[in-house]
């Protein structure tokens, strides 16, 4: 299998034609002319640098949001909720890994836990406000039907990418 490393993800393409026309050459010259089938089970592996991935995760995470013809107003709020929920699910995860971890002592943990649960009841709180100010403001700018369950969609628990 071949495994490739970019910088720049527009090179994938120049490269790619470039390695399959000289694994197609050398086989040519073997005598051993993989057919069709073999070369599409063989297939590419792509691996991307660390940045590459980061800007990918980063630059479309509320893609899904913008490429909506929602007002920009709702779309903000939207992005805020997103994220609110996002640091909830990742406080959650932190109390998990707490809850577990038996190198800590009980003391110590239980005051972890303490800490956490109340960072979670904050952002809870928040949830709901952010959550209200969204209900006002489709309800104030009388977003259709349609809109209000395309803007509950958009912030379903389903849709949170980590």
């Amino acid at each position: 299998m071949l495994s490739l490393s970019f910088r720049n993800p527009a090179d994938t393409a120049l490269l790619l034609q470039q390695t399959l026309a000289n694994a197609q050459q050398c086989a040519e010259q073997s005598g051993e002319v993989p057919d069709a089938t073999e070369q599409l089970r063989q297939g590419v592996e792509v691996l991307l640098s660390p940045e590459a991935q980061k800007a990918a995760k980063t630059t479309d995470k509320n893609a899904d949001i913008d490429a909506t013809h929602l007002p920009d107003r709702i779309k903000d709020q939207l992005k805020l909720i997103r994220s609110i929920q996002e640091r909830i699910a990742k406080r959650m995860q932190d109390m998990q890994a707490f809850m577990s971890d038996r190198s800590l002592s009980p003391r110590v943990r239980e005051g972890k836990m303490r800490q956490l649960q109340m960072e979670i009841m904050a952002l809870t709180h928040s949830l709901m406000q952010a959550t209200n100010q969204l209900n006002q403001a489709m309800q104030q700018m009388s977003l259709s039907q349609a809109d209000r369950s395309l803007a509950g969609t958009l912030v379903s628990p389903q849709n949170l990418q980590s």
